[in-house]
């Protein structure tokens, strides 16, 4: 199976980009990415690929990433995930070589993150314990989030040994130069998925023919450019449907769908409820 390079959307000026996703159906194509990643699942069965490591999904599963590493989460063949919670927490590869990561108060983080690992399991109750304060900081930037995504990695960091597990060693980490062309139209894609756009117009920006551009990025990644560009209007709906009071209208024109009934029949058909039900479920989830 081919990986998909991903750009995370962190920037320079966030500490770290966090989303929650209600009733998630875990179809995440197999990828990598250049920083790490916290991974809360809940209330789902299905796999969990890190690295060379293939698992069954705990209840409560909680892991984290590191850069480099390929994984990806897929549901059971029967699982309708429903009730499922997935939240994802990213944050920048170079945490280790912050100043602040050489002080005695974040010794312990420190040293966490830099072990030379494809990433650390931690145990249903360590899961358990840290859930609400994981999924509290999703689409949040304000100071006390921040602090408690800090409390976040240094409770982890603490864990008794018995309550943490190793997975895989840092030679599964991907080791070789990215494609430049790949990395510059998953950037544009992500810029400008809510406007129409063309494989011409993208042709241009790397100097290829539609045709080829079309190739390139099912050759690199695995993944027709399509899906990849839908995956994106989708992904950002569902962040705007559980973090935003517009409507189920407005959502579909402002993540580039022509049409509500359009985005709606998509959305159905991505995770088999209606735009309208996945919010009214996810409020209720969430009281």
């Amino acid at each position: 199976m081919k990986e998909l390079q991903e750009i995370t959307p962190l920037t320079d000026d966030k500490l770290y980009m966090s989303s929650y996703y209600f009733q998630n159906q875990l179809d995440f194509p197999i990828h990598y990415h250049e920083d790490y990643e916290l991974n809360l699942t809940c209330n789902a069965r299905g796999k969990r690929i890190v690295g060379t490591l293939v698992e069954d999904l705990d209840e409560y599963d909680l892991t984290l990433v590191f850069p480099d590493v390929v994984h990806c989460y897929k549901r059971a063949v029967d699982e309708t995930c429903l009730g499922s919670e997935v939240t994802v927490v990213q944050f920048s590869k170079d945490m280790p070589l912050w100043r602040v990561m050489s002080t005695v108060q974040f010794s312990a983080v420190c040293n966490m993150l830099s072990m030379p690992v494809s990433g650390l399991k931690f145990s249903k109750e360590i899961a358990r314990i840290l859930k609400n304060k994981i999924q509290s900081i999703a689409y949040r930037t304000d100071f006390e989030s921040g602090m408690r995504f800090l409390e976040i990695l240094n409770f982890l960091a603490c864990v008794d040994p018995a309550d943490v597990r190793i997975l895989g060693s840092e030679k599964t980490k991907i080791n070789r130069s990215r494609n430049v062309r790949i990395c510059k139209i998953i950037k544009f894609t992500e810029d400008n998925f809510s406007r129409k756009i063309s494989l011409s117009e993208i042709g241009e920006l790397v100097g290829m023919s539609a045709s080829s551009v079309s190739r390139l990025f099912k050759k690199r990644t695995g993944h027709n450019y399509w899906d990849f560009l839908m995956d994106c209007r989708l992904e950002s709906a569902q962040r705007m449907i559980t973090g935003t009071e517009l409507s189920i209208s407005e959502i579909a024109y402002s993540c580039g769908f022509n049409s509500p009934s359009n985005f709606n029949k998509v959305f159905r058909e991505k995770h088999g409820i209606t735009p309208k039900l996945y919010r009214e479920r996810f409020k209720k989830s969430m009281q």
